[in-house]
Formats: structure tokens, C-alpha cells, sequence
């Protein structure tokens, strides 16, 4: 499991994403930097989350070329039903697609808003995420399983 400090590096990848994204895509999309890169002090994996909104769903798989061409791989709905999920190897970016009023919207945004707004939870979380990854060294379904209560609280705060 390799997990870093924060990166103020993070914030400005985004936004080059984000730029490359909105030049290609056509159609209307919003996009989000979510996730734990998206949280200033948050030790994360060095990858960067992306949300896109849209208004229709079926508007993605037309942009798939033009994201393809930006080095994006398609996954399908990865596990996720109503989502259309990418990954980028090269800058490591994870592009997660919902249809306005999808419920994993606000989880998503409402995750980045309550741990920008509580600093005693970042640490809380880096406390959890340190020690996770060093009793999980090479098993990130493990690593994942026991720090999803920390995320299944947070949601419960939206």
C-alpha cells in the first residue's frame, strides 16, 4: 500500500485534468476533484479522483474516443450501477461519471466538504489510514474493508 503525505501538488493536477477533460468531452459536464487528494493535510494513495455530473448518462459512451485519446481506460460501471468509471495509468486519475441526482454524488462532495470543514477528522482519518497501511502492507481489499466505517460516518453526517 503505498501512501503519501499530502501533496500540494495535487490540487494543480487536478485542475490540468480537469482542463484536458473539459476541452475533449462534448456534451455539458461538471467536474469535481474528490477524494482524499482533494483534502488539504489528508495522506492519500497518489491518485487523483474526478467526479463528472452530467445530465445524461447515455452522453458518455460518445465521448468515449475523445477521453480514450486523453489516455483514459473505460471500465464500465466497475461495480457501481449507474456509474461510468475511468482510469488514467500515466497520471494515475480515477473518473468516476454520475447522472444528476445520483446518490453517490453526494456522498462523493459531501465527503470533501465535511473533512475540509473538520481538521479533527483528517487527523483522525491519517491516524487510521497510517496504521491501516502498515497492518496492510500488500492487501488493499483489507486496507479498504476496516477503514469504511470511517466513510459509512461521514455519511451518515450528510
Amino acid at each position: 500500500m503505498y501512501l503519501y503525505p499530502y501533496n500540494p501538488e495535487w490540487p494543480k493536477d487536478y485542475a490540468r485534468e480537469q482542463a484536458a477533460i473539459l476541452t475533449a468531452y462534448r456534451g455539458s459536464i461538471q467536474l469535481h476533484h474528490i477524494g482524499s487528494t482533494a483534502i488539504v493535510g489528508l495522506s492519500a494513495k497518489d491518485c487523483i479522483d474526478i467526479l463528472g455530473i452530467v445530465e445524461d448518462i447515455t452522453q458518455v459512451k460518445p465521448n468515449l474516443g475523445y477521453l480514450e485519446h486523453l489516455g483514459f481506460s473505460y471500465k464500465g460501471s466497475y461495480g457501481i450501477e449507474g456509474r461510468e468509471y475511468f482510469s488514467k495509468e500515466k497520471r494515475k486519475v480515477h473518473f468516476h461519471i454520475f447522472q444528476e441526482g445520483n446518490i453517490n454524488i453526494k456522498k462523493h462532495l459531501g465527503f470533501v466538504q465535511v473533512m475540509q470543514a473538520r481538521s479533527n477528522l483528517v487527523a483522525e482519518l491519517n491516524n487510521l489510514k497510517v496504521s491501516l497501511a502498515q497492518k496492510y502492507p500488500l492487501d488493499k481489499d483489507a486496507y479498504q474493508a476496516e477503514k469504511k466505517f470511517f466513510y459509512d460516518e461521514i455519511h451518515r453526517m450528510l
